[in-house]
């Protein structure tokens, strides 16, 4: 792969497919992450602008400096900004050969052949659309895939390229706890002490967090974070304030010579707590298996997320009549990480979006690790106790404490 820093990036936007993404500030967010990676070179967005539900969104996204394309339909319904973007990926691929990363937002499984063509071309390629046919049939082509809904849907971080999926704490097995991740997390951590230590006054955490991203390439995304925020409130000692509109962080050191703090017993809700600033945010059991029995066992077909969780939403609501959208989002979001979603081809070749379906208690105890595992990484960054009768009260499987206890290294 070319060093990050000799990126030169094209970003090309199919905004008629993505209207949800950019209403919940998608685009700022992904510029944000590619001015990380290198320089980007061309900004363009495609679609009917004079469409309100697109023409809202202009202002914004011209401020993150994209050129806006406008598609003419000529027929009522039908998407031309697929093939425009399309045309002008290939002939900026061919002309342009210093541009050497491709970013391409879009939710059309049509752009699968554009997406091969550009590794053929040895491009770095990155993906953006929601979890669907299209994510299935390209992420073997890209370096990265992001999943819009994922990030709008549960306020999630952006997916990680395969580069660094080695240092995710989502891992199902705790003794696979990625070493590495929690190395990474201590060396932001003691950089943002030492930083706040220094500092008289507190720290405008937007410089915190360009001053960790210049020095340790360090994104929180990687490792679960809602922001950047909720890794600082993770730090033990971080206190953070707000100004208007601006976040502070400072560092109170009291904690170093109390005693009673570093062996104060954390509970299962300090738990639950913690897992939630790891983007792990659970429901209850019987919850889970409503749902997790409706999204495995459907047998209708869906080529997008969006439509199976309403689906499964609509049947497991009929089961539970105070079940909430928010739960099948959390639900959802946990099948992902539990490597739970894949397609399958149906008779005629139509590729659907599935949730693998295994044994409940398999299932149950696949949510146990994952949760063990994120508490693991969480206390070697926050200094928390792991306790294994609080821990219990948190899981859902027939894990036993004594098993906990092993896992986690209590005596």
């Amino acid at each position: 792969m070319t060093s990050l820093k000799a990126n030169r990036i094209a970003v090309f936007v199919d905004a008629e497919n993505v209207t949800g993404w950019i209403k919940n500030g998608g685009v700022a967010a992904l510029i944000d992450e590619l001015k990380q990676l290198g320089q980007i070179i061309i900004r363009r967005a495609y679609g009917v602008w004079s469409r309100p539900q697109l023409a809202m969104h202009q202002a914004a996204i011209n401020q993150q400096g994209f050129e806006l394309i406008h598609c003419y339909h000529p027929v009522t319904g039908k998407n031309t900004a697929d093939i425009q973007m399309t045309v002008d990926v290939i002939e900026c691929a061919w002309q342009l050969p210093n541009i050497n990363c491709f970013v391409l937002v879009t939710g059309d499984s049509d752009f699968s052949p554009v997406f091969r063509r550009l590794r053929e071309m040895e491009k770095e390629v990155i993906g953006v659309g929601q979890h669907s046919t299209l994510s299935e049939c390209v992420k073997t082509s890209c370096s990265r895939f992001i999943f819009t809904d994922v990030y709008v849907e549960n306020s999630q971080p952006l997916l990680q390229t395969k580069s660094t999926a080695n240092l995710m704490s989502s891992a199902i097995s705790v003794n696979q706890s990625a070493p590495n991740t929690a190395s990474e997390l201590n060396a932001a951590n003691r950089l943002v002490i030492q930083l706040l230590e220094k500092s008289k006054e507190a720290i405008n955490t937007s410089l915190l967090k360009n001053t960790l991203k210049a020095q340790l390439n360090f994104d929180e995304k990687k490792f679960n974070y809602d922001s950047f925020s909720a890794f600082l409130s993770s730090i033990t000692g971080v206190k953070l304030t707000k100004t208007g509109t601006v976040n502070y962080a400072a560092f109170d050191g009291s904690h170093k010579n109390n005693k009673s703090n570093e062996t104060k017993p954390v509970d299962s809700v300090q738990y639950l707590s913690a897992l939630k600033k790891r983007n792990l945010r659970l429901i209850s059991e019987d919850r889970i298996k409503i749902i997790y029995k409706h999204a495995a066992t459907t047998k209708d077909i869906f080529s997008d997320m969006t439509s199976l969780k309403e689906s499964v939403f609509a049947a497991s609501h009929e089961v539970d009549g105070q079940l909430l959208k928010a739960d099948v989002n959390k639900a959802f979001n946990l099948f992902i990480r539990l490597d739970l979603v894949h397609t399958e081809k149906e008779i005629g070749g139509i590729d659907v979006i599935k949730i693998k379906k295994i044994v409940l208690k398999d299932f149950l105890l696949k949510i146990d690790k994952l949760i063990i595992s994120t508490l693991i990484e969480q206390s070697k960054i926050s200094s928390f106790q792991l306790n294994a009768k609080e821990i219990k009260k948190i899981t859902m499987s027939t894990i036993s404490k004594d098993a906990i206890k092993n896992l986690i290294g209590e005596t």
